[in-house]
């Protein structure tokens, strides 16, 4: 799936239809095969293979997030 694609499901699953179980599911497959390949204490999580649901930011908060690397 290239990234066309995955915007593509993704702009599907906000405007019309949720993602289903079946995306919790394959995150579950994938951290269990991953688990064992995992230093100690750094286990992956389900949550960590779904993808991130946040909305557009606007300019006001692009220009607070930008000002926050310049101080670093």
């Amino acid at each position: 799936m290239d990234i066309a694609e995955y915007r593509m499901w993704l702009a599907f699953h906000r405007f019309v239809n949720p993602l289903g179980g079946e995306w919790r599911q394959t995150a579950r497959l994938a951290a269990a095969v991953i688990a064992p390949h995992c230093g100690k204490g750094r286990t992956p999580r389900e949550d960590d293979f779904m993808p991130i649901e946040k909305p557009p930011m606007t300019a006001d908060q692009i220009a607070a997030e930008l000002g926050k690397l310049k101080s670093q």
